[in-house]
């Protein structure tokens, strides 16, 4: 189980090293707000339908490997924004993700922002599988990108969507 931690000011959400071991809230769990509990079981909120769309590109792909690590990558979106919606973060800002499946086997997923992108490429050879953030000049023209494999998956999805919601 993962713990978060909210900075005040900047709103950044950090998870917590697994070496401490205090709970965020003393609450007990509940299933109609969300906890760590039901993180995993907790709905998209009404109206925020972010990645509908990508999970039903994930359930018609033929290639079983692309399609349990895009589900995997997808999980790990759905699990992080839930922990924004439990610190009472608006995702509406957030555009659905658009999910692509190419003639070569990958997939992309990408949300598309005025002034920049964020998205996934889920390769056949996993090794090759990235990800991506590239802003225009009104954001310094960013550009960053990586590899997925070997990486802390939600380390990275948990950067880039504190990225999404300070510039969105």
């Amino acid at each position: 189980m993962t713990h978060y931690l909210q900075e005040t000011d900047s709103k950044i959400i950090y998870p917590l090293p697994r070496e401490v071991s205090y709970s965020l809230t003393d609450r007990s769990a509940n299933e109609t707000i969300g906890s760590d509990l039901f993180a995993n079981l907790l709905p998209l909120t009404m109206g925020s339908n972010q990645l509908q769309k990508a999970w039903e590109i994930v359930y018609k792909l033929d290639n079983k490997d692309i399609a349990r690590e895009t589900r995997k990558l997808l999980s790990s979106l759905q699990e992080n924004l839930s922990v924004f919606r439990q610190f009472q973060f608006d995702l509406s800002c957030i555009p659905p993700l658009h999910a692509f499946a190419a003639n070569d086997g990958s997939v992309l997923l990408e949300w598309t922002f005025k002034d920049y992108r964020v998205g996934f490429n889920i390769e056949p050879e996993a090794e090759e599988s990235n990800w991506f953030l590239v802003a225009n000049r009104n954001l310094g023209e960013i550009t960053a990108s990586g590899y997925i494999s070997g990486i802390d998956l939600n380390a990275l999805i948990l950067w880039l969507l504190n990225f999404v919601l300070s510039h969105s």
